[in-house]
């Protein structure tokens, strides 16, 4: 799902994920239509970007950027994010556009995220309305005992 955010909105969400080392990962996959993909790449490429970074995240319980679809009056499964601690959900990830890409004689990779219009345009799993597209959802029977 293709979705504008602040960027210290993402640099928290960022920071909920490198922070918390301890917490277990939960998360086994995430998908993206390629539809969705497609659309976002013509959006990006309208904002010069040159390459795409990849960040790790995990959401406060109460501000996950998702829509609680119900069926039969209950938060679906695929909507509901499962809980890393008491207060973060699991892990994600957000394709975010970036341009000046390059890399050092040591090989380390660098570029500029793009911020439009004090936003930053970003790609999550997931779709409008439907969904998290976070593999296992809640109920899976995954524990977080087991999850390594």
């Amino acid at each position: 799902m293709q979705k504008n955010f602040s960027p210290s909105e993402l640099k928290k969400w960022v920071s909920n994920f490198t922070g918390h080392g301890e917490l277990p990962f939960i998360t086994t996959s995430g998908l993206i239509q390629l539809k969705e993909l497609e659309d976002f790449i013509v959006q990006i490429k309208k904002q010069h970007a040159d390459c795409v970074r990849v960040y790790f995240l995990r959401f406060g319980m109460d501000d996950a950027p998702t829509q609680k679809v119900t069926v039969n009056g209950q938060l679906a499964d695929g909507c509901k994010w499962r809980s890393a601690s008491a207060t973060l959900t699991q892990a994600t990830v957000a394709l975010v556009p970036a341009k000046n890409f390059k890399h050092d004689e040591n090989f380390v990779f660098s570029a500029d995220d793009i911020i439009t219009g004090q936003q930053v345009t970003t790609l999550l799993p997931g779709t409008t309305g439907e969904g998290t597209g976070l593999n296992p959802p809640s109920g899976s029977g995954i524990s977080l005992d087991n999850a390594a």
